[in-house]
């Protein structure tokens, strides 16, 4: 199944939204992409990286160049040699932040090839412990009113979804409301989820999972600074609900500090921050051999894979708003979520939406 890489396409994209999505931290206007193409053996791989705006995006761009030329003619089957080549290639500058996420979108092309080299689809490829997998629905920016809060939650529940997450950041007591609505509109049985997106101290962090304990929450995530990790283990450790947290730590380094420092019940590796595809899936057994459940961020079309492929995963994030960069939608089915039968990834280059977004 030897297959010598012949050539890597990169391309600039940017998806302005409608309407800046509002975070504790960040209002978000456009996510720009890095599209990368891996041809080898007459089949093409896809993978990409994300950033908030363009600023952000031209180390990225800048670095798919450079990892570019270095993998050519490299064996794209082996997906973990050219994993090392790259990692190694970046030790002077560290892979970390826009250089990991280079190397990731590489990584995600080259697993994506791999799939089609072997006629599998990831998830089979990995091993299959499940053929489908929760979904949630990933929402609630901080300018929405009350009502479109509760009725955005609503639309998800009308799906199917099980769960619903939503943005804290209007200060405690306005959270605690906001909450407490969305409870009484939901029922009893639906799942909650409050993302603090890192804008607490370790003890405004203990005191708001307090708060909202009547409320029933599945989890707390990002309650502190995402290098705090010593400070999220005593948050979990007197918190009444799961904490999450993970997706905004880089590397295997800190991921397993993260985890070996029990600072999380439900680990969400971002796949760009941690090495693509193959730095998840280390995590992921190193998270399964403490007890951990994984969670995805964003990348919906791969997390389904990954989280089907492996015996500790929980559930799939869903943004309507994210970029629809492929042809195929996300099969979801009564609150599940089903992997593509198609091989590699088992999606399909949107051209028409990739010709529309290209950067000038």
């Amino acid at each position: 199944m030897r297959a010598a890489i012949e050539h890597i396409e990169l391309e600039r994209l940017s998806f302005p939204l409608a309407t800046p999505f509002r975070a504790a931290i960040r209002v978000i206007d456009s996510v720009d992409v890095v599209l990368v193409r891996i041809s080898a053996g007459g089949l093409q791989g896809t993978g990409y990286a994300f950033a908030f705006g363009g600023a952000d995006l031209a180390p990225i761009f800048a670095t798919s160049q450079g990892l570019a030329k270095l993998l050519k003619g490299q064996d794209a089957a082996r997906t973990e040699a050219c994993w090392e080549v790259m990692h190694r290639s970046l030790a002077l500058v560290g892979a970390v932040g826009p250089a990991l996420a280079a190397m990731s979108a590489v990584d995600i092309a080259l697993w994506d090839l791999l799939g089609k080299l072997a006629r599998l689809p990831l998830v089979e490829m990995l091993g299959g412990a499940r053929d489908r997998v929760a979904v949630y629905g990933s929402g609630g920016s901080l300018q929405l009113e009350q009502s479109e809060l509760e009725a955005e939650a609503r639309q998800f529940a009308d799906q199917g979804y099980g769960a619903f997450k939503f943005k804290g950041g209007h200060g405690l007591e306005e959270d605690r409301r906001r909450l407490a609505g969305l409870r009484e509109t939901l029922g009893p049985k639906f799942k909650l989820i409050l993302d603090g997106n890192q804008q607490w101290t370790e003890k405004e962090a203990i005191r708001a999972a307090r708060a909202f304990e009547p409320y029933d929450l599945w989890w707390l995530e990002e309650p502190v600074a995402a290098h705090e990790i010593e400070a999220c283990a005593r948050v979990r450790a007197q918190s009444p609900m799961n904490i999450a947290t993970g997706e905004t730590n880089f590397g295997l380094h800190d991921c397993t500090r993260l985890l070996n420092g029990h600072a999380c019940d439900i680990f969400m590796p971002n796949l760009q921050r941690v090495g693509g595809i193959t730095g998840w899936l280390k995590l992921a057994s190193m998270a399964h051999l403490q007890g951990v459940r994984v969670a995805s961020h964003v990348y919906a079309e791969i997390g389904v894979h990954l989280l089907c492929a492996v015996p500790n995963g929980l559930t799939l994030e869903v943004l309507p708003w994210w970029p629809r960069l492929f042809v195929e939608p996300l099969h979801v089915d009564a609150g599940y979520a089903v992997p593509p039968s198609a091989p590699g990834l088992g999606v399909t280059v949107d051209e028409t939406v990739i010709a529309k977004h290209r950067y000038c």
